[in-house]
């Protein structure tokens, strides 16, 4: 990956050159423009192509040497220009370069800060609760699947902006009936737990009675009083998930991944576990689809909490911790395709 970087890099300094030095014509004398002079003359069209031309070499080097050597390629390329009686040597055209680069370097910054931690982080950047025994296994598959993981982010990133777009006024008008039906918010937020331990707050369709988990248990069961009208059917057909595209795009979640538990069901993760928190939680996931009524089973519980600890949790990190093992981007393609057919009536128990 880092020798394509620098091919093309070269290949873009080629054309780079082609556009400001090679096939120039030779003046009779060199010639030199002063810091502003196409401001001046109101060269805006020079100014933006010169802008242009170097956003994508800051872009393809990124950062604080995008930028230095961008400037230090005008430079060079405006001192050739002048020594060679070649085109003019202006001031402007390095301020501007220099500006071009600046931009490509930070727009490479950010794409970078926005999939960085979607990877995978060096086993000693692990919070010292996951550097265990137990999830070294697992540390160790996604360390050989570094550049999936970095695919999974861009996927991730790219749909959901697209999904958002898509998707505004199908949630606008969700968004209008859960008004209509109950009184309370639209979203429902709770504190869950994704990458390296991290909390964030979810984003949900509210599908219950406003405050619905200070009156009863962290998750659902079938017959639960607190689900509203409306709610019944979002939660039937999975639409209350969708407003988890802004979660996606925060970089928070996945579209593939275990689900994003409580705070408090985390509090109770076995080490192993702790494997299930190398890669971002998703909104689906194969344990999803193997227990999508999982509020049928707890129906019959009287210690919810404690089914859910005890027995529930335990058979959803059997698919968890095997997705984890198993974990490749065309793995995670396959099952939101399975996601779409459990939700439409498929049983893949």
């Amino acid at each position: 990956m880092k020798y394509v970087k620098w091919v093309l890099v070269a290949g873009y300094f080629y054309f780079i050159l082609t556009q400001t030095v090679i096939g120039r014509a030779v003046h009779s004398e060199p010639i030199f423009k002063c810091l502003f002079w196409e401001n001046q003359n109101g060269m805006w069209t020079d100014i933006r192509l010169n802008i242009l031309l170097f956003i994508p070499f800051g872009l393809l080097i990124g950062g604080w040497k995008g930028l230095i050597i961008g400037s230090a390629l005008s430079v060079m390329i405006e001192a050739t220009q002048y020594f060679g009686q070649i085109g003019y040597c202006e001031l402007d055209d390095m301020l501007n370069n220099s500006i071009g680069a600046g931009v490509g370097a930070g727009i490479n910054v950010l794409i970078r800060k926005s999939i960085g931690d979607m990877g995978l982080r060096k086993w000693e950047d692990l919070p010292v609760f996951m550097r265990v025994d137990e999830v070294r296994p697992y540390w160790e598959i996604l360390n050989k699947r570094r550049g999936q993981l970095v695919l999974k982010r861009i996927f991730d990133l790219a749909m959901a902006s697209v999904l958002s777009v898509v998707l505004a006024a199908p949630m606008a008008l969700i968004a209008l009936l859960i008004k209509q039906d109950s009184a309370g918010p639209v979203f429902y937020r709770q504190e869950r737990v994704t990458t390296y331990g991290r909390h964030f707050k979810i984003h949900k369709f509210r599908t219950m009675v406003s405050n619905a988990d200070k009156i009863g248990t962290a998750v659902t069961v079938g017959n639960d009083a607190r689900i509203t009208k409306i709610g019944a059917k979002l939660r039937h057909l999975r639409l209350d998930e969708l407003p988890q595209v802004f979660d996606v795009i925060k970089g928070d979640m996945s579209f593939v991944g275990t689900r994003p538990e409580a705070v408090k069901y985390v509090e109770q993760y076995k080490p192993e576990y702790y494997a299930t928190l190398l890669m971002p939680a998703g909104i689906t996931s194969e344990a999803s689809i193997r227990y999508k009524d999982e509020d049928q089973l707890l129906n019959a519980a009287d210690d919810v909490d404690k089914v859910y600890i005890e027995q529930v949790l335990p058979a959803k990190m059997v698919w968890n911790l095997e997705s984890v093992r198993r974990f490749r981007f065309l793995r995670e393609i396959l099952t939101m395709f399975r996601t779409v057919f459990a939700v439409l009536g498929k049983d893949y128990r």
